[in-house]
């Protein structure tokens, strides 16, 4: 054994029959369980959604090596390589595509069309026709239309979601209700205090429901691991004890 070490790992291997990546993916299954376990006795979505979406960027930092950079680039490529159940992820929005083009704009007909009774999912008719009559009616460069457009995918949506909870502790367009797994569409009747005074609308607003997210996140993180048997790939091996953080408390 190496002098000031509890265990020499590679004399350990050499000596014993261990499969040192088949006990990190078991460790991390007893990890994860113990976590959702103990997420479900809470009463609070924020809470909730705050931890899935911390382990979410965990393992997208994790599989990228900890990059410094285009944070919501890899935590939106890692959930898209990684979940298999929701294809419409990477369809973008255009309700909230809408919005960000400003309430006044020529497509206030086309959304004043939809049906105020009805809760739309991402991938019904009426709402990917809403994207195409935006995206074939703006008169705009058709690089300039995809670069808007990209920030508003559902799975870059989520990671502005995930920013609203981080760093603001919001709640926000997340359904409380854990028995609604799906993203949906709702017409909200809203009321509220600006600095000119009271305010009254009606808006769409996309929904994330908190069991659909926890879903999202048990889902990458068991593909995750099975990538890692499936390339005998131990989790967590870019968080090691030479990371230059552990000294620095930065990576750079």
């Amino acid at each position: 054994m190496s002098e000031y070490k509890i265990w020499d790992t590679e004399t350990f291997f050499q000596e014993n029959s261990f499969d040192y990546v088949e006990y990190m993916v078991d460790s991390w299954k007893v990890w994860i369980n113990m976590a959702i376990s103990e997420l479900d006795k809470l009463d609070s979505s924020t809470i909730k959604i705050l931890t899935y979406f911390s382990i979410m960027d965990m393992l997208s930092q994790e599989y990228f090596n900890y990059p410094d950079k285009q944070l919501q680039k890899y935590f939106c490529d890692f959930i898209l390589e990684f979940q298999d159940k929701y294809k419409f992820l990477e369809l973008v929005d255009p309700i909230t595509l809408y919005y960000h083009l400003g309430e006044s704009n020529k497509f206030a007909q086309n959304i004043g069309a939809l049906e105020s009774n009805k809760n739309f999912s991402p991938q019904d008719k009426e709402i990917r026709q809403f994207y195409e009559d935006i995206k074939n009616g703006l008169e705009i460069d058709e690089k300039d239309f995809s670069k808007l457009a990209k920030k508003h995918r559902y799975v870059d949506l989520l990671y502005r979601m995930r920013c609203r909870v981080t760093h603001e502790f919001s709640d926000a367009h997340i359904l409380k209700n854990s028995q609604i797994r799906k993203p949906y569409y709702t017409k909200c009747c809203r009321e509220y205090m600006t600095q000119t005074g009271i305010r009254n609308d009606k808006v769409w607003q996309l929904i994330f429901p908190v069991g659909f997210v926890k879903d999202l996140c048990v889902n990458c993180f068991e593909n995750y691991l099975k990538y890692c048997i499936d390339n005998h790939i131990p989790p967590g091996r870019n968080n090691g004890m030479d990371r230059l953080c552990e000294l620095t408390w930065y990576s750079e």
